[in-house]
């Protein structure tokens, strides 16, 4: 698989494992009643700082938890001022540090830039992704390329979904002196094909039928069960065998004799055609009673429970099939019917309500129709909320919320790690009260708009606005607090020991530490696998693992983790009781 080289690329390959880990520290929670000092416990997030360590911060309680991720990130159109921040320790790299991104010919590393902020970030992503999850990604012709291609290397070039076209305005931006662009681009990412289910952009409820033969097939034969219905002319009708029914072009040779009566088949009968279907397949349908015979004895099924058609690849920003009928319409009556103003008239308020339609005026089993917004709907909605233009180039809430729809997982953890305006959040509140879900957001934004921006539009929709019902729903507004390590590489203290506990507890088991401490047993930190996991720590004095201390293992295991300052155990002895030591902090593992 090609590959993309760039300045910098062999430094933050892996540079997502040299951030330091930071814990997450509550400074508020927000209800429709307003902000409260106790945590909501909601499972809504607003978290201020970095999205590299946010990211990073989230991994003990989410990796493998997120379900879908929506980023929409710089674009490096060389207007949008972005900086390159990440501290790595690289002379090539450093230099980048603070400076705002250039111009197309005037910063000669600027794609080497982007690709450096992006490369990492995808690389967390990817862990926090579950083995069922979907990454959609923003992007213009600036950068698609390079993220496809890097995509493809994180991800692997199997797990790459579709490339959405998304028209994103009405008459077309001007950034480009080359051409007039319309259109954006959504790319997607699975974190495992195997595993995942497609993105469903059409639910169809109502009964239909199925052909049983499918021309170019291979030749072979069936048996039909007696018993299977007709809706043939005749209610008792019989052909021999080595009958040939045609219909159209496709054909059934009899290779024993069928025999209707009353309506129904009288006896097996075997045919030999173009089978779309196996035997057991048929079976099945004959004994659900969805196996009939058509008006020509051609074999069809009827399908009665939900068909679940997949998304198309192009988002139009209104649902350009009807409108155009639509307008033909129109036209056909100013041509033949003028003075029927009354038509007239109702065709036009139809072609305005779809060009005008706003964020609830979508059908959640058929994302295909009434458009997917476009970036002047972005700005509108912000404009209600806000009463004025804050946020250059939101994204509309409809284009977001079609696309966490087409998972259809009304449960699902959606992240946003470029929150922005915080239309991710938006989308997923009202989306969850448009078909009664329970998806839970986690939103990160770095900028110092996070919370007078990103966090206010949050609490104006829980609260409501302009003519606009509030939302029942709540969230946490979180910041970045200290690493888990000092500059020393000792464990730093102020960031409290419950914090310390759980970040070991996840190095040792990618799992949550949810056990709560109790006074009989301080030092464990859980049983996993059969394996006690303790850490014998106290902040104010050096720990020993001896004989004597042992006693702080109260609960038997197979294995024992111990992490002490210090251990005088037998190497022997720890051996023959299964006991691991782990010098704290050299073995506690840095992620």
């Amino acid at each position: 698989m090609p590959s993309l080289n760039w300045i910098g690329k062999e430094k933050i390959v892996n540079h997502h494992q040299d951030v330091p880990f930071r814990v997450l520290e509550h400074v508020y929670g927000f209800t429709p009643d307003g902000e409260q000092k106790e945590a909501t416990n909601s499972g809504n997030l607003i978290i201020e700082g970095d999205n590299l360590e946010a990211l990073k911060a989230l991994l003990p309680e989410y990796e493998g938890r997120i379900n879908c991720v929506y980023i929409d990130p710089p674009y490096n159109t060389g207007e949008e001022k972005w900086k390159y921040n990440d501290n790595v320790n690289h002379p090539k790299i450093k230099k980048w540090l603070g400076e705002i991104v250039g111009k197309e010919m005037e910063d000669f590393s600027r794609h080497d830039k982007w690709l450096c902020m992006m490369y990492p970030r995808l690389k967390l992503i990817q862990k926090l992704l579950d083995s069922e999850g979907v990454l959609f990604i923003s992007i213009d012709d600036h950068e698609v390329n390079n993220l496809l291609t890097i995509c493809n290397e994180i991800f692997g070039k199997k797990n790459q979904v579709a490339m959405f076209t998304w028209e994103k305005k009405k008459k077309g931006s001007h950034l480009n002196s080359w051409i007039t662009t319309v259109k954006e681009y959504v790319l997607v990412f699975c974190k495992d094909y195997a595993s995942f289910k497609g993105l469903i952009g059409q639910v169809v409820n109502h009964k239909e039928t199925y052909p049983c033969i499918n021309p170019g097939n291979t030749v072979s034969s069936r048996i039909i069960p007696k018993g299977v219905k007709s809706t043939f002319k005749s209610k008792d009708h019989f052909l021999h065998a080595g009958s040939i029914i045609s219909a159209g072009n496709m054909s059934l040779e009899l290779e024993t004799d069928l025999e209707l009566e009353n309506g129904f088949l009288k006896n097996d009968v075997t045919i030999k055609s173009e089978w779309r279907y196996g035997q057991d397949k048929l079976d099945g349908f004959a004994k659900t009673n969805e196996l009939y015979f058509t008006r020509d004895l051609y074999l069809r099924r009827e399908v009665t429970e939900p068909r679940y058609k997949m998304l198309k690849d192009w988002l139009p920003r209104v649902d350009n099939t009807h409108l155009l009928d639509l307008k033909s319409e129109l036209i056909k009556l100013y041509e033949e019917d003028p003075g029927n103003h009354n038509d007239i008239e109702e065709i036009k308020n139809q072609i305005q309500s779809i060009e005008s339609s706003t964020f609830l005026d979508f059908d959640t089993e058929n994302l295909n129709s009434n458009g997917w917004g476009s970036n002047e709907d972005g700005d509108d909605e912000n404009r209600k909320i806000f009463g004025s233009k804050v946020f250059d180039f939101p994204k509309p809430s409809k284009l977001i919320a079609k696309l966490i729809c087409s998972y259809r997982k009304k449960d699902a953890i959606i992240l946003d790690s470029f929150a922005g305006s915080g239309t991710t959040a938006h989308a997923v509140l009202s989306l969850n009260k448009k078909d009664n879900g329970n998806r839970k957001v986690i939103l990160i934004e770095m900028e110092d708009y996070s919370n007078n921006i990103t966090a206010e539009r949050v609490k104006r929709v829980i609260k409501g606005y302009e003519d606009i019902e509030g939302i029942d729903s709540s969230f946490d507004y979180l910041q970045l607090g200290e690493p888990i390590f000092n500059s020393t590489g000792n464990l730093n203290e102020k960031v409290g020991e419950d914090k310390i506990r759980g970040y070991i507890y996840y190095t040792e088991t990618k799992q949550l530490l949810k056990r709560i401490r109790s006074k009989e047993n301080w030092y464990i930190l859980e049983n996993f696998k059969n394996t006690g996991i303790y850490f014998y720590y106290e902040p104010e004095k050096f720990t020993t693992l001896d004989l004597e201390s042992l006693s702080i293992v109260k609960e038997k295991q197979e294995q024992y983790i111990i992490y002490a300052d210090h251990c005088l155990l037998d190497p022997d002895y720890m051996l023959q009781h299964n006991i691991i030591f782990k010098k704290i902090p050299r073995d506690i593992k840095r992620f």
